[in-house]
């Protein structure tokens, strides 16, 4: 029998992924949800106090974001959520649809059974919290979609960029509750991008995808105040 020390160990030490990184994945998660609102200032001190922890990791945290140009840097101590006006908003809907089109024509040509199944039931449970006015997990599986078609690209490059572009569009993304969602314009694409991919027809996904996007986007557009700032729509 071999000699049991010349034997490679079962498991390997596991290494604990370090707090900053846990810091930066729970505020983009908040970021891409919405919590946030445009113009919101982060004070370092507050996070670390809700998250309880020291205030390093979050900094840490913060200045990769600020880096990133997801969030600008603000007083001392402290990250501003970029407050979007109409101009940086068209800017950004100019590059996410020539990204996120491209995106879902490369996915039209690895759609799969299983990944499509995935989607269908997404859409799905989309739809029914819009039929019952429960759209707090809305924005949630809405992203689901949208990333499930990414990903199905096989780009990993290019879901990266997306990515990006969605945590600087995260804080105005909200806004299109109740009132956009529930007009019930954008489920349309969505149903037309899933029978394109189920077609394997990457003209008409791709199309789509920049009709839904491009739509969504004019209506946000129209929630800009005299001096341009995108805002949340005010109820009556």
């Amino acid at each position: 029998m071999e000699n049991a020390t010349h034997l490679q160990p079962a498991l390997q030490p596991v290494e604990r992924e370090p707090l900053g990184d846990q810091v930066f994945a729970q505020i983009r998660e908040a970021l891409f949800a919405g919590r946030f609102e445009p113009g919101q200032r982060l004070v370092l001190r507050d996070l670390a106090d809700s998250l309880g922890i020291s205030i390093t990791p979050v900094r840490d945290a913060l200045n990769r974001m600020v880096a990133g140009g997801v969030l600008e840097q603000g007083p001392r101590n402290s990250a501003v959520v970029p407050d979007l006006d109409a101009q940086s908003l068209r800017h950004l809907l100019i590059v996410r649809t020539e990204l996120e089109g491209r995106a879902t024509r490369e996915a039209a040509g690895n759609a799969d059974a299983a990944r499509l199944r995935v989607l269908e039931d997404t859409m799905a449970r989309m739809r029914r919290l819009i039929a019952e006015r429960k759209l707090e997990a809305y924005l949630d599986l809405h992203r689901q979609f949208h990333f499930g078609i990414y990903r199905m690209a096989d780009i990993p490059i290019l879901f990266e960029m997306i990515e990006s572009l969605w945590l600087r569009c995260g804080p105005v993304l909200t806004f299109v509750i109740p009132d956009y969602v529930l007009s019930l314009k954008g489920t349309d694409h969505h149903l037309k991008i899933l029978e394109a991919l189920h077609a394997g027809d990457a003209d008409a996904a791709e199309t789509e995808m920049i009709a839904d996007i491009e739509e969504a986007g004019a209506y946000l557009l129209s929630l800009a105040d005299d001096e341009g700032r995108i805002r949340r729509a005010r109820r009556s």
